[in-house]
């Protein structure tokens, strides 16, 4: 992995002030998740938080041009949902322009704005940090902070909840990585509680 002063110069040049900031801002909560709850190495949180939305504002063809050059299972949903296509272009664009080998970072950031079924630490603790960064305050943003500080599995099941019903409300297509990583963890907490 390239020194993160490399990302940081491109993410300069290819994302807005406002995006750039952002995933800094992403890059710190990934990294305080990481410390706060082990399971993956801060730093490697770090890099995945700052790289997360490396194609946010690439223009729509090369999106889903590097989206359909994608190793990683893209469901038809996603196809028709142009909001996901950064992530999934993101993970590529690592993978093919950057060398980018580890499938943990590629898979955390892929998987950012859908999670799936099998998330590791790093998947969850980016999903997260991208939901709880500093600069966000829509209205459930403080319980979504609570819920993300007691525990990574609390904070998912709260978080894809609260996407999916976002998504309804939008009438938007709900992909099935989402739909299964919501049963996942609705199925452990309920374990949990048993």
């Amino acid at each position: 992995m390239a020194e993160l002063e490399t990302y940081r110069r491109y993410l300069k040049q290819h994302l807005s002030a406002k995006r750039y900031a952002h995933s800094v801002n992403v890059a710190a909560a990934s990294y305080a998740l990481a410390k706060r709850f082990g399971g993956t190495d801060p730093e490697t949180a770090r890099f995945a938080g700052l790289v997360h939305d490396i194609c946010k504002e690439a223009p729509k063809d090369v999106q889903y041009t590097l989206m359909m050059r994608s190793n990683l299972a893209v469901c038809a949903e996603e196809r028709r949902s142009y909001k996901v296509w950064h992530g999934i272009a993101g993970a590529e664009l690592l993978r093919e322009k950057f060398q980018v080998a580890d499938l943990d970072v590629l898979r955390a950031v892929r998987f950012h704005t859908v999670g799936r079924a099998g998330m590791s630490s790093l998947e969850k603790i980016v999903y997260l940090a991208d939901m709880i960064s500093k600069e966000r305050d829509y209205p459930d943003v403080e319980t979504m902070r609570e819920k993300a500080a007691q525990s990574l599995e609390e904070g998912m099941h709260y978080a894809l909840s609260y996407s999916l019903q976002k998504l309804v409300k939008r009438n938007a297509y709900i992909p099935c990585h989402t739909l299964e990583a919501y049963n996942e963890m609705l199925t452990r907490l309920q374990k949990q509680e048993k």
